[in-house]
This record gives C-alpha cells, sequence and structure tokens, in this order.
C-alpha cells in the first residue's frame, strides 16, 4: 500500500509521521502527510465509509465498493475516525469487503484495541490519585462513551482522556497528578484546561494513517464544560455540571454526564471541530440518541438548550445527524438551533456532509459561523489572512506559501463549499 510503514521499525515509524506531520504544518497540503494520495480520492473514500455508515445505521448489511484503493479507504478511516467502527462491522459480518480492504481495517480494529487497553492501564494511576483525594472525577467525551455506547471501547478512537474535576479542587487536582509522575504540557487555558502526560507515554506519533496503538495520548483535566467559540462567544454548560451518573471503570466508580447533557456536550464540540473525525462524532450522537439502557429525553434537551444558550452551537451537529439518519434529532431541537444561529452558519451548515470534505475547501462563511458584530467579524477575517500560527519571523514564508495555496484551492472564498457535491 502507498504510504505503509508498517514494515519500518519503531524509531522509523515515529521519525516519518514526524516528518509527514513538520511538512504538513508548513505547508497546509494533505499531500504531505499522506504521499501519493489526492484530496479528491480521499473525500471518495471517506464517502464511501459515509454510504457504508447509513447501510448500517439503516440495518442492513454493506459491501465496500471494489471501486476504491484500500490505502485510501485506510487513510478515509482514520481521518473520519471510523476506522476500527468499520473494522468491527467487517469483523461481526454486517459489511463484507475485499481481502486487501479488510486486512486495513482490521489494523484499525487492532490498533484500536490496544490503544484503549493501554491507555485505561495507564490513567488508572491517576484516576487513583483522584479518587485517593476524595477528588469528584466526570469523565467527558470518549473515555465515557467508548464504555457507554460502543459495543467495545477500542471501536471509539481516542488520544485524550478527558477528566472534569470541580475548580475549587484544581490544585490539588494538579499535586495529586504529578505525585503519580504525570507532568502538564504547557500553561493551563481558560476557562481551566490543561493537557497532562504520564510517565510511561511515548510522546511520539508513529502513524498518520491510523490510531497506533504505541502513538502519545494525553489526560486532559478540566473544571468547567463551557465550551468557548470566539471571544465573547460560548456555550455556557458548566452550570448543568451536576447532572451526572455512575461510571464503572476497572473497578472505579467515576461520574459521567446524563444523556441529556451529555447530547449536548458531544453536539458542541462536534460543531466546533468539524475537521477532526467527523463522521465518528456524528455516529456517536447517533448512538447516544438509540440507546435504549439511557433513553433521551428531548424535553428536557430542548429546556437545557434554553438554559445554557447553547442552541446555535449545537445545529452543525444536530443537522449532520439528521443527514445520516433522517429525523433522528426531534424537529423543535433542529428548528430551535437553527433559529438561533447567525447567517453564516445557516448558510454553510446545509452543505456540509457527515464524512466531510477536502481539508483545503472551507470558505470564510464557515469560519465565521461563530461570530456576529462587526467587530469580531473583522477580528476573525484579520485571522483568516493573519493565522494566530504566524507568530514569528521565520513562520512568515512558509506560513503564506500556505496562505496562497488555499487560496488557489478555495479555502478562502466567501461562499461555503456543497460537500455534497464532492
Amino acid at each position: 500500500m502507498a504510504g505503509d510503514s508498517s514494515s519500518l521499525n519503531p524509531g522509523e515509524d515515529a521519525a516519518e509521521a514526524s516528518r509527514r506531520v513538520s511538512a504538513f504544518e508548513q505547508s497546509g497540503d494533505p499531500a504531505d502527510l499522506w504521499p501519493g494520495l489526492g484530496e479528491r480520492a480521499r473525500v471518495a473514500a471517506a464517502r464511501e465509509l459515509e454510504r457504508i455508515t447509513r447501510q448500517v445505521l439503516s440495518g442492513r448489511s454493506a459491501q465496500v465498493s471494489g471501486d476504491f484503493d484500500a490505502y485510501a479507504l485506510g487513510v478515509a478511516g482514520h481521518t473520519t475516525g471510523m476506522g476500527p467502527v468499520v473494522g468491527r462491522w467487517i469483523e461481526d459480518g454486517r459489511v463484507t469487503a475485499g481481502e486487501d480492504v479488510a486486512l486495513v481495517f482490521a489494523r484499525h480494529l487492532d490498533h484500536g484495541r490496544r490503544r484503549a487497553a493501554r491507555i485505561e492501564r495507564e490513567v488508572l494511576p491517576a484516576i487513583d490519585a483522584l479518587l485517593e483525594r476524595r477528588i469528584p472525577v466526570v469523565a467527558l467525551k470518549g473515555f465515557h462513551t467508548s464504555r457507554a455506547y460502543f459495543d467495545e471501547p477500542g471501536m471509539r478512537r481516542i488520544s485524550d482522556v478527558d477528566l472534569l474535576v470541580p475548580p475549587s479542587r484544581v490544585a490539588d487536582a494538579e499535586k495529586a497528578l504529578a505525585s503519580v509522575g504525570f507532568e502538564a504540557q504547557g500553561p493551563a487555558h481558560r476557562p481551566y484546561k490543561r493537557d497532562w502526560i504520564g510517565p510511561g507515554v511515548d510522546r511520539r506519533f508513529f502513524s498518520v494513517e491510523y490510531a497506533d496503538a504505541r502513538s502519545s495520548w494525553a489526560l486532559e483535566l478540566h473544571a468547567s464544560l463551557d465550551r468557548v467559540y470566539n471571544a465573547g462567544t460560548a456555550a455556557r454548560l458548566d452550570s448543568e455540571r451536576d447532572r451526572t451518573t455512575p461510571l464503572i471503570v476497572a473497578g472505579r466508580t467515576l461520574a459521567a454526564l446524563e444523556p441529556e447533557l451529555l447530547f449536548i456536550y458531544l453536539a458542541c464540540h462536534a460543531s466546533q471541530e468539524l475537521e477532526s473525525m467527523r463522521l465518528l462524532r456524528v455516529f456517536e450522537l447517533i448512538r447516544v440518541i438509540r440507546d435504549g439502557s439511557h433513553p433521551l429525553d428531548w424535553a428536557r434537551v430542548r429546556l437545557l438548550l434554553e438554559a445554557t444558550g447553547a442552541g446555535a452551537f449545537v445545529y452543525p451537529a444536530c443537522s449532520l445527524v439528521n443527514d445520516l439518519v433522517p429525523d433522528a434529532v426531534d424537529a423543535r431541537v433542529i428548528d430551535a438551533a437553527r433559529a438561533a444561529s447567525t447567517w453564516a452558519a445557516r448558510h454553510a451548515v446545509p452543505r456540509l456532509a457527515p464524512a466531510g470534505g477536502s481539508l483545503d475547501e472551507r470558505g470564510i462563511l464557515r469560519q465565521l459561523m461563530w461570530t456576529r458584530g462587526v467587530r469580531a467579524i473583522l477580528q476573525r477575517l484579520f485571522r483568516v489572512v493573519w493565522p494566530a500560527a504566524i507568530t514569528r519571523p521565520d513562520h512568515v514564508i512558509p506560513g503564506w506559501r500556505a496562505r496562497l495555496r488555499r487560496l488557489r484551492n478555495g479555502l478562502l472564498t466567501f461562499s461555503a463549499p456543497d460537500e455534497h457535491a464532492d
């Protein structure tokens, strides 16, 4: 397979992954991440995974088309986050594929399983240290949903373990983590959020084609559920942080968000991070909606959206869920979310596809979805043409090369691209 590094030794794997990521950061060109794989081919493969997901969610079996290269499908499995899920479907017989494709997704699933087991093993000392100090711990996002809403944890790809602690216990939590060898990575953000790396964690990345079991992971410590989109624009969810339910992890009792708050929290996250594992995040929301053991109360969802002012921030994710599974989200939730959104969001969201589009084609209006007011819009437009990443003189030329290339490829067009037309 093009770009396959499985024959390399661990050091060579890490060096090659690092080289590709560094080149991509300089150029912004996806071809530097996946040599020989064009963006159109990757997007087409992602749409094939979207088609398969639609069929499985409708209760039908599916077959992977033979029109797609196994390497392209494998990279699409990585960028959409669906690699381990499709691997499990093939293993269970819900999806059939040619031998070369089946092997690619079996690798995704194998690494997903080994990675989930490794992360749990390496994070338990931190969890124990927090619990020993009687610090309440709420498991967020994938560390929760992989156990409660997926057939097995290894199906839900994660790179971070997100844990929420009370603001008044942040100092105690940091001491607890440090006591078992975790190290903070950089300063804390506001509201408080900080990455911590465990003592046994290899800090390298070993692949840009699948979530290698050996690759780095972080414990992301939070003190708030609020999610900031732009300056002065945030989903104020932290007032509802006490809406929790027990979650057992390796015999330890943690807390997790109740279904309605979980749905809103995940939808806010998916809407903000549209370029990261979009199809998996949409699939995850559908699992939350459909879970019979944790039934979702749409009336409570609507009340929470009103109380937190989060309607505008769930609109993209809810729209994508209904694209993948029609009418999965309550119509009144969708209508209220759309009404609370900006004009830019109402323009851009219908043009989004569940599996995503080209990394080069986002358009200015998609980047303005959360921005209100002339001053805020001007500030955001300035960041489009002069990104915050350009902070040093030696960043200017590489940064502007990436800008110019993306200008040519449509990133900075005014209208949001229609991903359904790709």
